[in-house]
This record gives C-alpha cells, sequence and structure tokens, in this order.
C-alpha cells in the first residue's frame, strides 16, 4: 500500500466489505483506493488502477456527453474549497468497454492540512433506471404535450373506463410525476417522502394496473390524460 496516503490502509478496510465501489482518490487527482466491488463493476483490477490519474480509468461523461473527469472535476474544486460534494450519476465505460450509468456519493477525508485529503466516491449501477428515463423522455416526445399519438389516436376513453379508478390518491399523484418523466428521487422530493416509498408506490401503480415497466404506464397515463 502507498505510504504517502497513511489513511489509505485504514480506508481500505472500511470499504473492503462494501456492496458499493468505491474509489479513493487523493488531492492530484490519483488513485489510491480501490475496492473488491469496483472491480466487479468496471473489471480492472486494483494494480491495474491505483497510482493511476483517475482521468485515465474513470472517463467520466455526463447525460449530454459532456465530460466532466480532468483539472476541472467539479467535486474536486469543492472538496478544495472544503465544499460539500453533492451526489450525481455519471456514465463510464467499462474495461470491457461497456458504457454503465453509476449513481455516486462522496466523502472528503481531511489529511491533516486543508490542501491534504482523499476523497472517496461510493457508486453502484443505475443502468437501468438511467435508460429508462430517456426512453420515458423520447415517449413523451413521441407523444407530444396534449397526449395525443401520431396518428391522432390519442382520444381519451371516458372517465367511468379509466382503469386509473383503483390507484389511491398518492398513487395518483406519483403516476403523474411518473408520466412527467421524474425519477424517484424526485418524486420523493416534491411528495416530501422517502426515495424508497416512491419507488414502493410505483410497485403497488404496476401491480395494480397490471403493467410492467414504468413506459407502460406513462402510455396509460398520456391515454387517460392523467399527466
Amino acid at each position: 500500500m502507498d505510504t504517502a496516503h497513511p489513511m489509505t490502509s485504514s480506508l481500505a478496510e472500511i470499504f473492503s466489505n462494501t456492496a458499493d465501489g468505491v474509489l479513493g482518490v487523493d488531492q492530484d487527482h490519483m488513485i489510491i483506493l480501490w475496492n473488491g466491488a469496483a472491480e466487479r463493476l468496471v473489471g480492472f483490477t486494483a494494480a491495474e488502477v491505483i497510482g493511476r490519474p483517475c482521468s485515465e480509468v474513470w472517463a467520466v461523461r455526463n447525460r449530454t456527453g459532456c465530460r466532466l473527469c480532468g483539472e476541472n472535476c467539479t467535486p474536486m474544486t469543492s472538496a478544495r474549497k472544503e465544499e460539500p460534494v453533492e451526489g450525481r450519476e455519471i456514465m463510464i465505460h467499462t474495461k470491457a468497454g461497456r458504457p454503465v450509468w453509476l449513481h455516486v456519493s462522496t466523502i472528503v477525508v481531511p489529511a491533516g492540512a486543508p490542501s491534504l485529503f482523499t476523497m472517496v466516491h461510493i457508486f453502484h449501477d443505475v443502468t437501468r433506471q438511467v435508460e429508462t428515463e430517456v426512453l420515458l423522455g423520447k415517449v413523451q416526445s413521441l407523444l407530444g404535450g396534449d397526449g395525443a399519438l401520431p396518428d391522432g389516436s390519442g382520444m381519451s376513453p371516458p372517465e367511468s373506463a379509466s382503469p386509473l379508478r383503483v390507484l389511491t390518491r398518492r398513487e395518483q399523484e406519483v403516476l403523474r410525476f411518473i408520466a412527467r418523466g421524474e425519477s424517484a428521487k424526485g418524486i420523493a422530493k416534491a411528495l416530501q417522502i422517502s426515495t424508497t416509498t416512491a419507488r414502493n408506490h410505483t410497485q403497488k401503480i404496476l401491480a395494480k394496473l397490471g403493467l410492467h415497466t414504468k413506459l407502460e404506464a406513462v402510455a396509460v397515463a398520456f391515454r387517460y390524460k392523467h399527466f
């Protein structure tokens, strides 16, 4: 283990058995920590990444395709200013070249001086969630703002025939947010509930309506003008 980073051994021990991947970098962007879950998620072994600049391994991009790693790294800038580092969703490529979306939470561990610290990124795979949200946006664009399908068949059936009557008032609220493309996190924030509760509401909506995916829920919501 690199003796230039005396806290690395302790951090490695703390995060060694976590289900989430962990990437630790020093103030110079060099990787000093890479746990077993990170190896499984990304494909690189610790021996392959320790001591390398994180931008060589991470190559982070956002949803618009903009590269986020390098000297203009926002989390690093925040850490140097001793400001909180916000969680975010990023896209990386595994060792095999497969694109993967990750949700990353960051902890800044001080090392005795403001200019010295270890930045620990804790991450897990959210690829399916992000891809679903992207598809939801495409469905919304396809349907258009008035809920009409491109062939003009988007007329709303009579209210008495709506299957949405089986939903509780809160579930109908959640369905409206789903139809607008909101994530579970966004729904939770809007309704002042936990993200877990928002996901539970979504699962109940799908079960009650006999659906399997959020995309199907969006189609039903637009058909019955519930958005």
